[in-house]
């Protein structure tokens, strides 16, 4: 009997966590560690978002930190609900015209804005904006957590002070990005060996170099005793706005004096039936939700099928298309119309369930998104949910680090259209269009589901399909963030490379434009989510990313 040859298929899974007590979710262990101790020690949702936020800033300098931006939305036990944004704005001697875009036709960057002189709308000290993570952890904390600054902080200060053995994951990010860095002495001088060689990973021989932050440890513990306004309005905004100026950026100590993080009310409205709570305004958000109104608009068809991707995808393309041409920082943008029931049905009337629609008005095409952010969900004891996002803009942001200060500087230009006249181009004291989608989902009036995910534009379509999984199709958090997915922004079609030959022929013989894309350790090419569900018998399950360091874990009831 003749044999059928096969090859080896490489398969990375992690099992779902399962607890009763609170449950954190976070893309690195020891942050997740961080999160469960104040857990333990009483704190609630809050406390430990805010622990496992700084954290990763220390162990992941190329997604987050103090030089970045954050935004949180959390419910508390009681049903009162918030959002917390810890965006940023152009600075104000910024304009238009500030970047000089090149006629070479290239792309750069995370968001694949035209090519500029130097590059300097992505890296470097012109790329910088006042940042905003810092106001956002610390304004939630004051206000919604139950332990001080220096509990939550604790745990970062001493990561930074003792240092930790650099693992697989950080040393390949932090060779990935070396060129990138390389030109910067201060920002070369702390994350390399001397010399300028990478940090060594541990062999089976050898143990692993240690990445020890003096100067960002001096600086979380300033921020731990002084609060928000050691870093605005203290000797880190002098220390950073003195760095800048040698260095010919805008940044000066009068926009650091004044900036304030936001809290807003939630963008709420529903899918399928459960309340559904997140970011308002310029943020990925209302492009999740336009996608998921347009999905809940049209039949649904079997999970995974060539009609399910098709529908996403269709739903995909329209809801960018309209970030593209209609959403920024500008008088009038529509946001929440776009975020409406009623567009999407209207919107929607134009989805062929068969065909893929040959000409919808294309927007930018980008490159793979880099996973340069960092997302976490917690779950408590009492029922409050957290889905946090921050980030540095591109992995190390504008790899500026002031002299000093141990800080990653994001590269909040990046968020910009450096080209004069569009709807996102630069001006002074706007605010970014960023893409963090943190949801909340509700059953009724009680928790649901906590997610979010970082991975830039790609975040827009793999909360949704998470969203999905989960509402129609009954998954468990964990299946429902290893499931493939799918991604569109106009042409083409791209699809995890996990989706079988059949569903791609057919979406092909739908009229789709097919771009396979193999989702690996280090990219991101569907962002990397990760969720809490909450039953209603009160068990906590949590799901992870299995492609990176990720870790779901919950504590017992007590």
């Amino acid at each position: 009997m003749p044999v059928q040859s096969t090859a080896s298929v490489w398969n990375v899974s992690k099992s779902e966590a399962i607890a009763r007590g609170g449950m954190v979710v976070a893309d690195q262990a020891v942050a997740a560690g961080a999160g469960l101790a104040v857990l333990r020690d009483g704190g609630n949702a809050v406390d430990a978002a805010v622990a496992i936020a700084f954290v990763m800033g220390v162990v992941e300098p190329f997604t987050s930190g103090l030089g970045g931006v954050a935004c949180m939305v959390l419910r508390r036990g009681d049903g009162f609900a918030t959002v917390i944004d810890g965006s940023t704005t152009a600075p104000r001697a910024a304009r238009e015209d500030m970047f000089g875009v090149l006629a070479t036709g290239e792309r750069l960057g995370m968001y694949g804005w035209p090519a500029t002189r130097d590059n300097a709308n992505n890296v470097g000290y012109r790329s910088l904006g006042i940042p905003g993570m810092v106001g956002c952890l610390l304004l939630a904390l004051e206000r919604y957590g139950s332990l001080s600054r220096g509990r939550v902080m604790a745990p970062a200060i001493r990561l930074a002070s003792e240092g930790f053995e650099i693992d697989w994951y950080i040393g390949l990010a932090i060779g990935t990005y070396a060129e990138r860095l390389w030109p910067f002495a201060e920002t070369t001088r702390v994350f390399f060996r001397p010399g300028g060689a990478p940090l060594r990973v541990a062999t089976g021989f050898e143990p692993g170099d240690r990445l020890v932050q003096p100067d960002l440890a001096r600086s979380l513990e300033a921020i731990a005793d002084g609060g928000a306004e050691a870093l605005y309005r203290g000797p880190l905004a002098a220390a950073i706005c003195e760095d800048v100026a040698r260095n010919g950026g805008l940044l000066t100590i009068e926009e650091f004096a004044t900036y304030e993080a936001r809290e807003l009310e939630p963008l709420r409205t529903s899918y399928r039936g459960h309340e559904l709570l997140t970011v308002p305004g310029p943020s990925g958000a209302v492009t999740a939700v336009e996608l998921l109104n347009l999905v809940e608009a049209s039949d649904l068809p079997e999970p995974d099928s060539v009609g399910e991707r098709h529908l996403v995808l269709e739903a995909s393309r329209r809801a960018f298309i309209d970030r593209f041409a209609h959403l920024a920082d500008v008088p009038g943008a529509p946001f929440e119309q776009l975020a409406s029931k009623d567009y999407a049905s209207l919107r929607a009337r134009s989805m062929d369930p068969s065909r893929a629609t040959p000409e919808i008005a294309a927007g930018i095409r980008p490159p793979p998104a880099g996973d340069c952010t960092t997302h976490l969900c917690v779950v408590d004891k009492d029922g409050a949910m957290v889905s946090l996002t921050s980030t540095l803009g591109q992995g190390f942001g504008s790899a500026v680090v002031p002299r000093g200060t141990g800080i990653v500087m994001a590269d909040v230009m990046t968020w910009f259209d450096p080209r004069p006249g569009t709807i996102n181009s630069v001006a002074p004291g706007k605010r970014i269009l960023w893409a963090p989608s943190p949801m909340l989902l509700l059953d009724g009036d009680r928790p649901f589901l906590a997610v979010g995910a970082p991975g830039g534009r790609r975040i827009m379509s793999a909360v949704p399909q998470v969203v999905m999984n989960v509402v129609d199709h009954g998954m468990g958090p964990q299946d429902a963030v290893a499931r493939p997915r799918v991604h569109a922004e106009g042409r083409p079609s791209i699809l995890d490379t996990r989706i079988p030959d059949q569903v791609r022929e057919e979406l092909a013989a739908m009229g789709h434009e097919i771009e396979l894309r193999e989702e690996t350790f280090f990219s991101s090419h569907f962002a990397r989510p990760s969720a809490i569900r909450v039953e209603r018998d009160g068990t906590l399950r949590g799901g992870a990313n299995p492609l990176k360091p990720a870790l779901a874990a919950g504590i017992d009831e007590r």
